[in-house]
């Protein structure tokens, strides 16, 4: 039921891939179902004191986006390029008007699948649930995406977030960016799909990260590994049973669901 959309080593089979505008070659050279083109966010990460998009960077990602649209067509997501607030709290100044200038900038552009994103003030669900409100005026979007729970591992905000944009996107494929693996249990009824790249870190305390194939190959094993724990977890919960007898939401061209069972 739960999609994981990662970016494996290349010599392991995955069939949710996500990438980014610097890896997106990588949709060229592997077998897949699915995939999610992200906007590279992490840049404001690693450059905390910038307020913007390099200059030039949104046309250019879109010129990108209409060439990887063509060629994958239903099989991709484009990410409209958002602002988050969680990295730098404060970095953009209303990072959620600056997100809602672009969404209103590429939501219309035909020929591309858009993925929006829906930020917030930094751990304010507030600020959250006016963004989903907002965004429901521009449009019943097919699929939407939570921007405020990457990287936070407070649970209670998450299961907030997510209960909040499944109230207002009830038919719409929800991804979570990010999503920390302990907010698996309390989410997988409300969300379609999460993305992560943790599993280049070590599982065990002490040892480094991924630094060569083999490490790459051994450390997304563990964290496979550890994936069908917390899948296994799910299943003990109460609502498990509802979430398995629920009738699958037939949204576009997804009529396949993969269960955390099936990571491989």
């Amino acid at each position: 039921m739960l999609r994981f959309y990662t970016l494996p080593p290349r010599n392991i089979n995955h069939p949710y891939l996500f990438v980014n505008v610097r890896n997106s070659k990588e949709l060229y050279r592997r077998e897949f179902e699915h995939a999610i083109c992200d906007c590279g966010v992490y840049y404001f990460h690693m450059n905390p004191n910038v307020d913007d998009y390099p200059e030039g960077y949104l046309s250019r990602y879109l010129e990108n986006a209409k060439i990887l649209s063509r060629r994958f067509k239903n099989r991709l997501l484009i990410t409209i390029p958002d602002y988050p607030d969680d990295y730098n709290p404060g970095q953009f100044g209303d990072n959620v008007s600056k997100t809602f200038e672009n969404i209103y900038r590429f939501a219309g552009i035909k020929g591309i699948n858009w993925l929006p994103t829906i930020q917030a003030k930094y751990l304010n669900a507030k600020s959250f649930t006016e963004a989903c409100r907002n965004l429901k005026e521009i449009d019943d979007f097919r699929h939407v995406a939570i921007g405020t729970v990457c990287k936070t591992k407070k649970l209670f905000f998450i299961k907030r977030c997510c209960g909040i944009a499944r109230s207002f996107f009830p038919d719409a494929w929800i991804h979570a960016f990010g999503l920390t693996l302990n907010a698996i249990v309390h989410v997988t009824h409300l969300i379609d799909s999460f993305d992560s790249m943790a599993w280049t870190f070590p599982r065990h305390p002490g040892r480094w990260s991924a630094k060569n194939q083999r490490e790459r190959v051994e450390y997304f094993r563990a964290y496979i590994k550890l994936t069908k724990k917390y899948a296994k977890a799910c299943k003990t919960q109460s609502l498990w049973k509802f979430i398995s007898n629920q009738k699958e939401r037939q949204n576009g061209d997804y009529k396949n669901y993969t269960t955390l069972d099936d990571f491989h």
